[in-house]
């Protein structure tokens, strides 16, 4: 069912208390970030009518018109006209079905609900109704609510495409890629029109290889930084197993060549719905100016709403006997619009052979936009001293060093497998006697995802 159209003269109802959804954040700690759990597209509840008065003279228009004003974001006026009709059928299931949907998308919770199971009582096994009643309880947190509603409607019609759709993203949700991507190929393959669904199967995948080029350019007095490296990932069931090798080149700043090998093996599970652990050890031969351990664990958990938080803690251990502690927590949250916040620190202690100890930190923000279906952007700024395994030797002779630093980068997926992502950086850094250098970063990775 596909419902369009509402009535003349200003109405009111009681605005419901915005809630949202449990959502997992994967990005920047395992390889691809998985999809997330959508969140309701109002930015507070709004259950409002207009006067808006419809020019239509039958149910038929009045639905087209409706459908109209919901789809460009007017949803006090498409309520207008949805009520329009239910004023002459009450029990109306387009216009029932429209209306539960503008609710929904208002944040209009409870009457939403009432809608929907009013049409669901008269016609269960209407797949759209119910994929639509589905987005509803996943909005508004109750998960295992919008489980049992799905696995009903499945059983009556397993191949509906939204419900197969549903049922894609909440595997994938619990950490099953390989069912996730059977679910949504069957999807598209039942309406491959669907522009939802196309976009939906492009953004799953089971594997990915991965190629990446790097420079960091530092200022004549210390050795920039030349960098390749490939990594590979693989799913198999709820387990995301990761292997890499990187090749660290740095020249200029009186040192000569200094070349060093990374090879880092990760493991990734997802216990639970939203969760994820995991840890990476890598090793570094040669290690010139590089760690040669590095060990990292990390956790990310739903914090309710739309909210989720995540920990991660670094030991490096050097052949000149340094060492470094790096602690690294994070809140994210979801935004109307497709846009994603996160808030992080970085505390870093350092202690060298001699037993002295530095503690050092940054903090920072990352906005993410999926501004079209196969382009993601992001963008972070920072302030504070941050050290990667990569840049070690350098960094850690500037930790006297603070300042802003700012990037950008964005990610194409040319088609289904392959994709490009580019990102550029720059750091102005400045230490207490007032000396400042800058450092510029450009970064190409190419992929191909299966």
């Amino acid at each position: 069912m596909r419902g369009a159209g509402g009535p003349p003269g200003p109405q009111s109802r009681g605005a419901i208390p915005r809630r949202q959804s449990t959502r997992a954040w994967i990005a920047g700690i395992s390889v691809t970030p998985l999809l997330t759990i959508p969140y309701a597209p109002a930015s507070a509840a709004d259950c409002t009518v207009s006067d808006y008065r419809t020019q239509a003279h039958t149910r038929e228009a009045a639905l087209v018109e409706a459908g109209g004003l919901a789809a460009s974001g007017q949803h006090a006026d498409a309520r207008a006209v949805y009520l329009w009709v239910l004023a002459r059928a009450k029990d109306d299931p387009e216009a029932l079905f429209g209306l539960a949907r503008v609710d929904s998308w208002g944040g209009c919770w409870k009457f939403s609900q009432e809608e929907y199971l009013q049409v669901l009582a008269a016609h269960p096994e209407d797949a759209d109704v119910r994929a639509g009643f589905v987005d509803l309880l996943t909005w508004s947190g109750r998960l295992e609510e919008a489980q049992q509603v799905l696995g009903a409607g499945l059983a009556i019609d397993p191949k509906a495409p939204s419900l197969l759709a549903r049922a894609a993203r909440f595997a994938l949700w619990k950490g099953d890629a390989q069912r996730a991507e059977d679910l949504a190929t069957a999807a598209e393959r039942a309406d491959p029109a669907d522009p939802e669904l196309r976009e939906l199967r492009d953004r799953l995948f089971v594997g990915e290889s991965r190629l990446t080029a790097r420079v960091d350019v530092y200022p004549s007095a210390y050795p920039s930084i030349y960098s390749l490296g490939a990594q590979g990932l693989q799913r198999v069931g709820r387990f995301e197993l990761t292997a890499g090798a990187q090749v660290v080149d740095r020249i200029g700043g009186g040192y000569g060549p200094i070349v060093d090998g990374r090879y880092p093996l990760g493991v990734v599970y997802h216990p639970a719905l939203g969760w994820t652990v995991g840890g990476e050890l890598a090793f570094g031969a040669p290690a010139n100016a590089i760690p040669r351990w590095t060990i990292r664990e990390f956790v990310v958990a739903p914090l309710g709403g739309r909210f989720d938080t995540s920990m991660s803690y670094d030991l490096w251990l050097f052949d000149s006997g340094e060492h470094v502690h790096l602690f690294d927590p994070g809140i994210g949250v979801e935004l109307p619009k497709e846009i994603r916040l996160d808030l992080r620190a970085w505390i870093a202690a350092v202690t060298i052979p001699s037993g002295t100890r530095q503690v050092v930190g940054a903090g920072g923000i990352q906005v993410g936009w999926a501004v079209a279906p196969r382009v993601d952007l992001s963008a972070t700024a920072t302030y504070g001293v941050e050290i990667e395994p990569t840049g070690a030797l350098t960094q850690l002779q500037l930790l006297d060093y603070a300042g802003p630093a700012g990037g950008v980068s964005a990610d194409w997926r040319i088609s289904r497998h392959v994709g490009l992502k580019l990102s550029v950086g720059y750091q102005h850094l400045r230490d207490d006697a007032g000396q400042t250098l800058s450092i510029e970063s450009v970064e190409l990775g190419v992929y191909d995802r299966w």
